[in-house]
């Protein structure tokens, strides 16, 4: 075991918080270890975990390459730490340093070394940094001086007509109960001899952080959208660099954001609070060894240009009243007001751990017209989550009216497609004198087109710009095929994932903005295969079981708002509904499945099992109103059978809601499905239970699992299914969902599933699945031996299909299939929602043929559909252990498959007249095709 470095190596392993790109070393002999992660991130800083996991990829130019052993010394300060020792292990992702516990504040070196079966060896060097691991902050809650927001929920009464309700419809408003954006300045000297500098701060709304006028993070909305009360991330920042000897001020943008903005469906004010304020410590460290806090407590604030700044309507600013300087030190703050210390608990405080949201891409406008109503619009060519920046030549008192929507109107003119109350989704901007730029600071909107009103003179595409906002996740999966439309069908997947994945999964980023736990429910495998989601999942799964009830339930939507509270009891008389609350499950596992993550699994086990006893109880407690008057057999098999309360069913049946874009038409689809989508889904997630006590070891849970889904099934059958294949209930979600659920007997298997294909060639060759069947409907039709109706709904382009949107014009995936009508015809859906986007996770695995045969794909099968229409096609994965791909075309009767297995892997491939394992490497097959 070494101890003290040379100095030399000391300064190689000097720490850097702000480290971009890691350090590699390779060596001659050709394998690299590179990609080292903490967490799942690369050289964080301010984690709130005291065992902290790595993972690392391994590259070779040799094949069957895989690690033999590995070796993990930390370092704090240049000493020892731990040392792993070499251990004989061929583990590389999720692994920690046994023993090993991370202390508060602390900054670490990490250097892994592993050894491969060719004898090679290789190390990498990152490092980390944790939170505050528990410490408590020195400074109180502090709050400017401010007059309260007015809360709206107050004494309100909801149901679903009066949320599509716009309040303020037939009348100019003029925003009077919205409250302006505060400005806090802290003041501080530092000494002489500086070696460290970290600010750890959060705030009830959203914020930005200055330091002498600069930011040093370029994340937006922190601290992002927790279950407030009992989920408050705080972020850490390293301003060493941004502080110098002398006069220096922290300044702070304090904005409403969830905590008191409107939000949710109903749009309502005030879910957490009503009063913004800032929680902040400025730790500094010296060389003497002194240490000194400034505290968010010793601030003055004001007011300044930031009129409002809603998540939802939008902002205002009026640029006459910016504050020149008010964030640089000399700056005069004479007449600023002192915040006032606040009293709020503590316990709700973890480090943000997952990646923050941040501007992704920046795109130039695709148009710039004028309507037939004599309208300036700006087209900029795709639906995102964003905002407009705006420069400009103007004298000063001109309001800019920037209007955000997803369509135009069927007459070619300005629509805006979302309804309901604190919908606007527009920007007002106040000139100055002379040339100016401006961007809104707090607020993101939903939209393709910008209606400018306001605007001197003639707008140049040149002073127009949107930047896209995402949560800041790796893009680690590609998919292309020879078909442009089923390309175009993967872009639009992306754009509605990037749009939805803003600090938690949400449902639009228009309307609701909401983290609706069905939606990810159906999307999570598509997700994780798309971007890196697992920090991300992780994190928003610590707000499902901060908010799951203490029956076990879990709301239907996380952070769990009170408005949808109010609405959903008034609306429904419950807060839950399968499918939905069986993402406390489904997601974990999702995570297991694409990164090999068995913590998530540990983490969330306690809530699935509540979750699976609330339905336990309802299932053999709670009784439909003709329960009495059963036989013994009836009703012995009915408490194994979740047949009472509301669920949200088969959500969305296209052949419900087209044409009646309403919340009544929504609802019809829930009342015709709900009876036999939840014990269907009580099977489901029974299902899933005994996988995921298989992985954690829990062997005799797995057998209760197992014995329960046993009980539901024979329930199931006898209850609902004939012995033609039919059901009661008779439509195509139901018996996908009934034939991936296995509550099938085998005998009457085939006749159910060719009840399902009629059922589809009677409906013009078009699915008619909704949100809680269409994630299978694919793989129950390839599993059922009927590829060729899988593909035929693939390449299908009547209304509803996947490429009907796509020929229609979508550049995102839509809430309903049919939003624009065959004739044309706008609705007032939602033209970004990811759910029918779960569609991608079936291309990539079937058409693409790359396949995950164990969690993480520590083990692959390869197994491309040659003969699925397509003359080639695509699809590549930055798996846990590095690059997977398959790449195949057809060329004169023949296949030719390309295959890069990554290192620390193995592969089945699965080709016609092939069938044989591989390792880690690059291959190439050529097989015939008939």
């Amino acid at each position: 075991m070494r101890g003290r470095r040379s100095k030399s190596r000391q300064r190689e392993m000097a720490y850097n918080s702000n480290l971009k790109e890691e350090h590699t070393m390779r060596n001659i002999n050709g394998l690299t270890v590179k990609k080292l992660t903490v967490e799942h991130m690369t050289n964080p800083i301010g984690l709130d975990v005291s065992e902290p996991r790595f993972g690392w990829k391994l590259e070779s130019g040799k094949k069957n390459v895989h690690q033999t052993a590995y070796q993990i010394r930390l370092y704090k300060e240049n000493e020892l730490a731990a040392d792993t020792g070499k251990l004989d292990r061929d583990t590389s992702i999720e692994v920690t340093a046994e023993g090993f516990r991370a202390e508060p504040k602390t900054a670490y070196q990490v250097e892994v070394t592993v050894w491969d079966n060719h004898g090679e060896t290789a190390s990498l060097e990152g490092c980390f940094e944790t939170g505050r691991l528990g410490v408590p902050f020195v400074s109180g809650w502090a709050e400017p001086e401010q007059e309260p927001t007015p809360d709206s929920l107050a004494g309100k009464e909801m149901d679903c007509d009066s949320v599509s309700v716009n309040a303020f419809a037939d009348q100019e408003r003029d925003f009077a109960e919205f409250r302006p954006a505060q400005y806090v300045r802290i003041p501080f000297e530092v000494k002489k001899g500086l070696k460290k500098a970290r600010i750890y701060m959060t705030a009830h709304g959203i914020y930005q952080v200055y330091v002498n006028g600069t930011r040093p993070d370029a994340r937006e909305f922190a601290p992002e959208n927790t279950s407030y009360h009992k989920v408050l991330q705080y972020q850490t920042y390293d301003v060493t660099s941004l502080l110098s000897e002398g006069k220096n001020v922290l300044g702070v943008i304090l904005a409403d954001g969830w905590w008191a903005g409107r939000v949710g469906v109903s749009g309502d004010s005030c879910q957490y609070g009503n009063k913004t304020g800032l929680l902040l410590d400025c730790d500094l460290d010296y060389m003497d060894g002194s240490k000194e806090t400034i505290t968010g407590e010793q601030g003055k604030s004001s007011t300044g240009p930031i009129l409002f700044s809603d998540l939802f309507v939008g902002e205002k600013y009026d640029a006459g009243k910016e504050i020149r300087g008010w964030n640089t030190p000399d700056f005069d703050d004479g007449d600023w007001i002192p915040v006032h210390q606040a009293e709020y608990p503590m316990e709700n405080l973890t480090g943000q751990c997952a990646p923050p949201v941040r501007v992704i891409k920046t795109l130039e406008p695709a148009e710039i017209f004028t309507t037939p109503a004599g309208e300036t619009m700006i087209d900029m060519g795709q639906v995102m989550a964003g905002v407009l920046e705006i420069e400009l030549d103007a004298p000063a008192g001109i309001q800019v009216k920037l209007e955000h929507s997803e369509v135009l109107g069927d007459d070619g003119n300005y629509f805006n497609n979302i309804l309901g109350t604190n919908k606007e989704q527009t920007d007002f901007y106040i000139t100055k004198e002379g040339h100016q730029t401006y961007r809104p600071s707090f607020t993101y909107h939903g939209f393709r087109y910008v209606r400018v009103t306001g605007w001197p003179g003639r707008i140049s595409k040149h002073a127009v710009k949107a930047h896209v906002f995402s949560s800041e996740m790796e893009d680690i999966g590609t998919f292309h095929t020879s078909d442009e439309r089923l390309n175009k069908l993967q872009e639009n997947i992306w754009w509605s994932q990037t749009a939805n994945t803003i600090s938690i999964p949400t449902d639009c980023p228009q309307r609701e903005k909401a983290g609706w736990t069905g939606d990810i429910m159906a999307y999570a495998p598509t997700m994780c295969f798309n971007r890196k989601a697992d920090a991300f999942l992780t994190s928003w799964m610590a707000n499902v079981r901060a908010d799951q009830l203490d029956s076990g339930a879990v709301p239907d939507i996380v952070p769990f708002l009170k408005a949808y509270e109010i609405f959903m009891m008034a609306g429904q008389g419950s807060v839950t509904s399968c499918g939905w609350g069986d993402a406390v499950i489904a997601v974990p596992y999702a995570v297991y499945q694409a990164y090999g993550d068995r913590r998530i699994l540990e983490e969330n086990y306690g809530a699935m099992e509540k979750w699976m006893d609330y339905i336990a109880d309802r299932a053999t407690n709670h009784h439909p109103e003709a329960y009495e008057s059963w036989d013994e057999e009836h009703k012995a098999r009915s408490r194994y059978l979740w047949n009472t309360d509301f669920h949200f069913g088969d959500w969305l049946i296209p052949s419900i809601v087209l044409g009646n874009p309403d919340g009544a038409a929504m609802m019809q689809t829930a009342l015709a499905t709900m009876e036999t989508v939840a014990p269907a889904y009580y099977a489901f997630s029974a299902m899933n239970m005994v996988k995921v006590a298989n992985v954690l070891g829990r062997t005799e849970d797995a057998q209760k699992y197992e014995a329960l889904y046993e009980k539901i099934r024979d329930a199931f059958i006898k209850e609902y299914v004939h012995t033609d294949g039919t059901m009661d209930a008779d439509f195509q979600g139901l018996y996908v969902i009934a034939l991936k659920m296995g509550l099938v007997p085998d005998e009457v298997r085939p006749l159910m599933t060719e009840h399902l294909c009629e059922m589809i060639k009677k409906n013009r060759g078009c699915l008619d699945t909704g949100f809680l069947s269409v994630l299978f409907l694919m793989d129950v039709l390839c599993e059922n031996g009927k590829r060729d109706v899988a593909y035929s709904l693939l390449f299908q382009t009547r209304c509803p299909s996947w490429l009907y949107e796509v020929e229609h014009g979508a550049t995102t995936m839509w809430e309903s299939w049919g939003a624009v009508g065959e004739n044309g015809e706008v609705s007032t859906y939602s033209y970004n929602h990811y759910t029918f986007g779960c569609v991608g996770e079936w291309m990539y695995k079937e058409i693409g043929g790359l396949q995950m045969a164990e969690a993480g794909y520590k083990k692959l099968r390869i197994a491309p559909a040659l003969d699925c229409g397509l003359t080639s096609a695509g699809v590549s994965e930055e798996t846990p252990y590095g690059k997977a791909a398959v790449d195949w075309e057809l060329l004169d009767g023949r296949a030719i498959v390309h295959v890069e297995i990554p290192a620390n892997t193995t592969a089945e491939v699965a080709l016609p007249g092939i069938r044989e394992e591989i390792g880690s490497g690059r291959y190439t097959f050529t097989v015939d095709i008939k």
